[in-house]
Order: C-alpha cells, then structure tokens, then sequence
C-alpha cells in the first residue's frame, strides 16, 4: 500500500531532502505541496510528475492524503499542522514544533480533539550514528554518562531564520535543538534548569545568531552548547562529545541532514570507531510516520507532548539570554 504524502512548504528542506527519500522508497508517494513560491513549487513539479502543486490550502487539503508534512518557516507550523489535523489527516511538523510556546499549545490541542497521529520533524533521531550513541551508553558498557559539549555552527545571513517575527528561536530553534535532543536521548532525562548568553540578546526584530548555553539534566549532568549562524557559506560543524566514567564517545556530523557521521570511542581498551550501517534519516521518519498513521503509537520521543517540553526549554534558554545569563529553572511544567 502506498503512503500518500502532501508537504506544506517547497523549500531548501524539501528539495534538498525530502524529495530523494520519498523517492527512494517503492511504498511512499507525494501526491501534492502547497507554498506561496511559484517558483519553487516549478522546481519541485519538475522534480515529481504529476504531482499537485499549487497555493491554496483548501485545495490542497482536498487532495486525498495520508499524511501531511508542514515544513514552512516555524511561524506557520501552527497554522497549518493544526488545519490538517482538524481534517483527520496525521501531521509531521518539522522541528522546533513552533515558533512561540503558544503555538505548541495549538498544535497540542488540535492533535488531542483530532486523535489523528501528530509528530515532530526530528530526524536527527534516526540518524544511524546517534542511534549506535545512545545505545552504547545506555548498555553501560562506559558507566553513566555526566557530560556532553556540543558544537553546531552553520552559516545564515538574511532568512527567515534571522528574523524573531518568522523564526522565533534563530540559531536555538534551527541549530542548537539537535544537541539539546541528543542530550536528552542519552541522559534519558528530562531538562531541569539552563542558562544561556548570545547576540544579539532581547532583541525585538532579530533573533539570536551566536548562542553559549548550559542545561542541566538534575545538579550532576549537564550539556554545554555552542550554536551559531557565523560560519563561512556553506559550512557548517556538528560534533559533540560524551563524557561518561569509563570512557568518552566523540561524534561529527551526525546531525547533518545526509546519513553521515563519525564515533569514536576512547576507554581503557583504547580508540576504535562504531560503524553502524547508515540509513537516510528523513526515509527512516516516513516510515515511522506511516506506522503511526496505519495505528502504530506515537513514539514518545517523537510526540507533539515532547515537542512542546523542547520548545519551552529553547524560549527558557532564549529568556536567559535575554536576562544576562540568569539561571531558570525548568519545573515540571516542562515535561509531557
């Protein structure tokens, strides 16, 4: 049976992305895209045959669909996952879940009087790599882990990212969310208190493009984030490093949008490399939205409940650096 999909939203992720994983599999079909660009939407009918694409919601959702995946600027992620949903229709919204706290809320409330399946875009969850992470530190082969430093840098200049009215969240909405993700899946624990400083900080037109923030996971864990839009053009650094008793792991690129990645392991035995067998991360998120829809439960670490707990964490993080650096505590409140 073929998994009939509609993306909202033909962009860079799209083209770049979506569109070859699609492709790559036998059983999962676009059948339709919606966005105000024509000419994007060219590029893409170029790309698919046949497909609809057009710039009228209501036609779109006429279209028979079996899931729909919103992956427009994060200001329009509430707006558009919570229309579909009213339709029945299960819904992937592409990471950070929205721009404001309000409208995770939304896309909440809308998935639970749907009962339609609704997921976070977080692909990076299935990236081979931090998948063969977490399970090595949660066999305890290297005792607990206690830290992890993180670096994810990019490059944006002008986009929507740039600015606090489209994005929200700038560099810890686009960049910094996969460290705080990866942390969470290899702690197995929620946030409890972060802190944070950037540029520029409180500003009411521009979000931030440089951020250094801590959170912690209880008093004796804690990740440390670097996240930035300065990089050259076209470059861009993902790496992390797990510090656990016995050992540490250091991981590049396995948040970069292809299959990619590289682990080592340093302990007492000495240096080696895991060498998981890749996969494409976003193939791997269609199918397991394709499960959810044919009944299979919502992932809890994919969930619109967890979702709304990281974005709450990102606009703490984004209050701090705000405030100068305070520290804010993460109350229950953040948890699903």
């Amino acid at each position: 049976m073929t998994f009939r999909i509609g993306i909202v939203g033909a962009g860079f992720l799209t083209r770049r992305a979506l569109l070859p994983a699609i492709a790559a599999a036998d059983d999962l079909r676009l059948v339709a895209v919606l966005d105000s660009d024509e000419a994007a939407l060219r590029a893409v009918a170029g790309q698919v045959p046949g497909v609809w694409a057009g710039t009228d919601v209501r036609d779109f959702l006429r279209t028979p669909l079996d899931g729909v995946h919103v992956a427009t600027p994060n200001r329009r992620h509430a707006e558009y996952a919570c229309r579909a949903l009213a339709r029945g229709v299960p819904t992937l919204v592409e990471k950070p879940l929205a721009d404001t706290v309000a409208g995770g809320q939304w896309i909440l409330r809308a998935a639970t009087a749907s009962g339609a399946p609704a997921l976070v875009g977080y692909m990076s969850r299935h990236n081979a790599y931090n998948r063969a992470v977490v399970e090595l530190v949660r066999s305890g082969r290297l005792g607990a882990a206690r830290s992890i430093s993180a670096c994810h840098l990019g490059h944006r200049q002008r986009d929507w990212r740039n600015r606090r009215a489209d994005s929200g969240l700038g560099c810890l909405g686009d960049l910094a969310i996969y460290p705080l993700l990866t942390a969470a899946d290899v702690f197995d624990a929620a946030p409890t208190a972060c802190r944070g400083t950037g540029y520029p900080a409180g500003d009411r037109e521009l979000t931030e493009i440089f951020v250094e923030a801590t959170v912690w996971f209880g008093e004796e864990r804690r990740l440390q984030i670097e996240s930035s839009f300065t990089e050259p053009p076209c470059t861009g650094v993902s790496r992390y490093t797990v510090v656990c008793e016995r050992g540490l792991l250091v991981v590049r690129n396995s948040w970069a949008m292809d299959s990619g990645g590289e682990v080592l392991v340093c302990d007492d035995e000495g240096r080696r490399w895991l060498r998981p067998e890749p996969v494409d991360p976003y193939l791997a998120q269609y199918r397991a939205f394709a499960a959810c829809a044919a009944g299979a439960p919502v992932p809890v670490e994919a969930g619109v409940a967890r979702g709304l707990r990281d974005l709450r964490v990102l606009h703490a993080l984004e209050r701090s650096v705000a405030n100068g650096g305070v520290r804010l505590a993460l109350t229950g409140g953040q948890n699903p």
